[in-house]
């Protein structure tokens, strides 16, 4: 959607897609086969029927990406802190056997969404843990903060990996 409101933006970030420069094979992997995925998913029909009209283009896009997120991560927990009843459905629709948790839990999470930052956050990730930010574009300082080994700048949404088996890096992505 940003490509349509800011061109300098998009234009910037042009040679940041599709993997391009990308070394290393996890990361290579999660942008061209989950962020860049073009194939139409199951569900993608059906869960865009209940979007209102003035949501399809950049909501839908985000939805989409959370669900393809959600089918290749397979994750047994979901928090969703300041949940949308679409984020919810669209991570549901990813993996059904998922449960979703709307407040911060007792024991660890393996995929996080945020819409805004959490300093609570942290002891409940652990090393294959994966969260997700909102509104990157706001929070950009705390992001870069986390103590995440792998980050993802998608300019509107923010994602993190935690796995210590990986060299630390920072990739931008025009999304």
């Amino acid at each position: 959607m940003y490509r349509l409101s800011n061109p300098i933006i998009w234009l910037r970030r042009f040679r940041h897609r599709c993997g391009y420069g990308v070394h290393s094979p996890f990361a290579f992997h999660f942008i061209t086969d989950v962020i860049y995925e073009k194939t139409p998913y199951y569900a993608y029909r059906d869960l865009d029927k209940s979007l209102p009209l003035k949501d399809l283009l950049r909501v839908r896009k985000v939805l989409h990406l959370l669900l393809r997120i959600s089918n290749w991560k397979q994750p047994k927990d979901i928090l969703c802190l300041m949940p949308s009843n679409n984020v919810e459905r669209y991570l549901k629709a990813g993996c059904r056997k998922s449960h979703i948790i709307n407040n911060v839990p007792e024991g660890q999470i393996d995929l996080c969404w945020l819409s805004e930052p959490c300093e609570d956050i942290y002891i409940h990730l652990h090393e294959h843990s994966m969260l997700v930010l909102d509104n990157l574009d706001k929070h950009k300082e705390w992001f870069l903060n986390l103590p995440s080994v792998i980050s993802f700048d998608l300019y509107d949404i923010g994602i993190a990996f935690f796995d210590t088996k990986y060299n630390k890096q920072h990739y931008i992505v025009n999304f």
